[in-house]
């Protein structure tokens, strides 16, 4: 029997300084060279090595391409506007949570909630939803949002 997914949430692995930046608020837009689907309204980043934790949720932006991503100081933004990087993409966190209880790689294969770390994006179960409610976690930040 297949488990239920989340059509809006995904796991995403990311190297530990890039998440550090995300989490002091320093790096504002995360960045891929592929577009997500554009029901995807949450990241559950898998912190890479030596962390190999799922320890934050972002609320990201629809896909921004070069020139839509303000220049306000958010690290990698003027360069990404101005063609530079190798990603096509920019996702703006808008939202960040940080898990009470984190999930380790171990922990979240035992579960089913994934069977690895993940290599380019792989969907929620809804089972992950459920025992990690975001209503109930600590919000980091939550930034003023336009229309969407």
């Amino acid at each position: 029997m297949a488990t239920e997914k989340s059509s809006i949430d995904i796991f995403m692995s990311i190297k530990p300084e890039h998440m550090s930046n995300i989490a002091s608020g320093t790096k504002n837009h995360e960045y891929r060279s592929y577009l997500l689907p554009s029901d995807v309204r949450r990241i559950w980043f898998y912190t890479t090595k030596p962390i190999q934790r799922v320890e934050h949720v972002a609320y990201i932006s629809q896909g921004k391409v070069p020139g839509q991503v303000p220049e306000d100081g958010g690290i990698g933004n003027a360069e990404f506007n101005a063609g530079m990087k190798k990603s096509n993409y920019a996702y703006e966190i808008l939202k960040l949570w940080k898990l009470e209880q984190s999930v380790s790689l171990e922990h979240g294969i035992k579960l089913g909630f994934f069977k690895g770390a993940p290599q380019k994006y792989c969907w929620v179960p809804l089972s992950v939803l459920e025992a990690y409610p975001l209503l109930q976690q600590p919000v980091l930040f939550d930034r003023p949002r336009e229309r969407e």
